[in-house]
């Protein structure tokens, strides 16, 4: 029996793009992903591939949906982007699909404000929880659904492996934005917002690294979080990062499945390749 595959897709904000570029190589090299985890961008990503959209048309939308066509500026109150927009735009894109009409399995992380609770979904309408998901606070108004008040799953859970390995992900691969920081001139509030989150992002991801088998850390901090013009440079350090780990991915994904043919319990994150 084949080892499932399970994709960690991390924040980041626009930087995110870097998940298509993994996801192109992926496809290339016939692995397949069996389930997915995202955050924030991750989260959106993640939807749309889970979706049933390939990485081509996920590319195209990139190119052709402008800043105007996600974001609706609002009065600031509890943020200033208001998230209809996004929102809309998601249940377009999406189908209006439930998590049970997906593709492939998919979790969506986000932070319940009230309680400071981690919020995983797994069933319900995708594109509300992706637009609670993406709610960088001071940013987006928070997504408030069933009595909740959701933020950026960013603020607990950044690159959600755990999450994926918990959906019965026998290796997960995880692509972690946030620990590059931000180099590049910061130069409005979204910049801000997002290095802030950046640096305590690093810090949660040490507590979860054991969840995780192939850790793919692109070289984004370069590039601002807002950017809408890096679209083909983000597609190629995702494209590259994932091809540099493909050896440890098939080693993995062959080691894993002997494994498994043996009777014994897989355990690939001790593994190496020599």
């Amino acid at each position: 029996m084949r080892p499932k595959i399970g994709l960690a897709l991390g924040s980041g904000g626009l930087r995110g793009l870097v998940h298509v570029g993994v996801l192109n190589v992926l496809e290339r090299e016939k692995i397949p992903v069996d389930y997915i985890a995202g955050c924030s961008i991750g989260s959106l990503i993640g939807a749309l591939y889970a979706s049933g959209l390939n990485t081509e048309t996920i590319v195209k939308l990139a190119k052709n949906l402008k800043r105007r066509h996600w974001l609706d500026f609002s009065i600031p109150k509890m943020g200033i982007v208001a998230g209809e927009r996004i929102l809309e735009m998601m249940r377009l894109l999406t189908r209006q699909k439930s998590f049970a009409e997906l593709t492939i399995p998919l979790a969506v992380v986000a932070t319940e404000l009230n309680h400071g609770r981690e919020i995983i979904f797994t069933e319900g309408n995708v594109a509300q929880a992706v637009r609670a998901s993406i709610s960088v606070p001071g940013i987006f108004i928070p997504f408030e659904l069933d009595g909740m008040l959701l933020v950026d799953g960013a603020v607990l859970n950044p690159t959600p492996m755990d999450a994926v390995r918990k959906m019965g992900a026998d290796i997960v691969i995880a692509v972690d934005l946030a620990h590059a920081g931000t180099v590049c001139n910061i130069t409005n509030m979204f910049d801000v917002i997002i290095q802030s989150i950046d640096i305590m992002e690093r810090e949660l991801l040490k507590q979860r690294q054991e969840c995780c088998d192939v850790l793919l850390q692109p070289d984004v901090a370069h590039i601002s979080p807002s950017s809408f013009e890096a679209i083909d440079e983000c597609l190629e350090i995702g494209e590259r990062v994932a091809e540099a780990a493909l050896p440890q991915i098939k080693y993995l994904l062959e080691s894993t499945e002997c494994r498994q043919e043996s009777g014994e319990s897989p355990n690939p994150r001790y593994a190496s390749p020599g």
